[in-house]
This record gives C-alpha cells, sequence and structure tokens, in this order.
C-alpha cells in the first residue's frame, strides 16, 4: 500500500505495488501504454489522480529493470541527489515510462532510439524553430515503420513521424561501430539514457 494525497488535501492508501514483474503482469503492459497504471480516485472528490510514484519494473525476457523516477524529482536526480539505480535503468516521468516500454517491447535499443529522437528534434528545429519540442516513440506499425509524436512544433497540434525501418537499423549499426560517435555518448547520464540529456537549444 502506498499513501497519497489529493489536491484537495484527502489522503488516503492505494494498492499499487513498488515492484512489478512484467514477464507475471503483462496486462501492466497495456495499462501503462493506455495511461492507466499508476492511476487512482480520489475518495473524497473523485477526482482522478495520475501518478507517478517510483516503481520498479523487472522485465527478465527483455534482460532489462525499469525504476521510474517521479518527474518533481528530476532536478535531483539528474544532479545526482538521488543516487543513480546500478542494476536498472532509469526513466523519468510516467511519459519517458510509456515511451520506454514501448520500445523494449518493440524489441528495439533505447540509445538508437533516443538518437533517433535527437535528429528528428534538431530537424523540427531547423524546419520550423520549434526549439522546446518534445518527442515521444509510439510503436512500430504494421508496416514495420518506427512512429514517433513530436509535441510542440506548433501550438495545440500533434506531428506523426514515420521512419522507415531502415533508418533504425542504419543508426543502430552505426552506434555498434562507434559508441563514442556524437551523439551517443551524450544520450546517456549514469542508468538515464534520454534525448534529454541533450540541450537541443544548443545544438
Amino acid at each position: 500500500m502506498r499513501t497519497l494525497t489529493c489536491h484537495c488535501e484527502q489522503t488516503f492508501n492505494v494498492d499499487i505495488p513498488e515492484t512489478v514483474n512484467l514477464d507475471e503482469t503483462p496486462e501492466v503492459i497495456a495499462s501503462i501504454a493506455d495511461g492507466s497504471f499508476l492511476t487512482c480516485v480520489c475518495p473524497r472528490c473523485d477526482a482522478t489522480l495520475h501518478t507517478d510514484l517510483k516503481t520498479r519494473f523487472d522485465w527478465p525476457s527483455r534482460k532489462v529493470s525499469l525504476v521510474l523516477i517521479p518527474e518533481i524529482d528530476r532536478f535531483a536526480y539528474l544532479s545526482g541527489m538521488i543516487p543513480h539505480e546500478t542494476d536498472a535503468q532509469a526513466v523519468i516521468g510516467f511519459a519517458e515510462l510509456a515511451d520506454r516500454v514501448a520500445v523494449l517491447a518493440a524489441g528495439l535499443d533505447p540509445v538508437a532510439v533516443e538518437a533517433i529522437k535527437y535528429h528528428l528534434l534538431v530537424k523540427s528545429r531547423e524546419v520550423a524553430g520549434a526549439g522546446k519540442a518534445t518527442i515521444v516513440f509510439e510503436k512500430v506499425d504494421e508496416g514495420g515503420n518506427l512512429e514517433f509524436r513530436i509535441h510542440g512544433i506548433r501550438e495545440g497540434e500533434i506531428a506523426v513521424s514515420k521512419l522507415p525501418r531502415s533508418i533504425y537499423d542504419t543508426i543502430k549499426a552505426d552506434l555498434s561501430a562507434d559508441p563514442e560517435k556524437d551523439p551517443y555518448p551524450q544520450l546517456t547520464n549514469g542508468s538515464y539514457v534520454s534525448v534529454k540529456n541533450i540541450l537541443i537549444e544548443d545544438v
């Protein structure tokens, strides 16, 4: 059980596990994808709370563990005030959790996917001046294309970008051949792999 406090100041307990085995509970993968995992309802005001409580996700079949770091702890985690995990990849905030689970479920390499995001964000800034855009991996579609959604290029709009699998394969091969080539090392900060480790505004 975990304790939450609603905006109405009601404190209540919720039955949300601190550790989840995704092989044993595949339904959690679907609930992460649709945004319902870690969501609960306040017993006083009936408000729906979308939380990002620190949670560990073990995924033995994918040979990986993830630790969800609450978005509110982003600065503290990245500045080292909160210890980095030594046996798990970190994701910060629920959106990054959903993104990473989708990447791993598709059998893709997180660093290669973050590198693709980097190039897409640089291109979007060149074309539309979208320096503060964010990008999320959505899925591999039926045609094998990698689908991304880009937020922030135009206010109130979400751009969809579909890239051929061959682009991913090229970047993955390049990463394997020369992992020290830019921007690959800059995408990783301890156990945290993300394009957000690079300040897109400065590239």
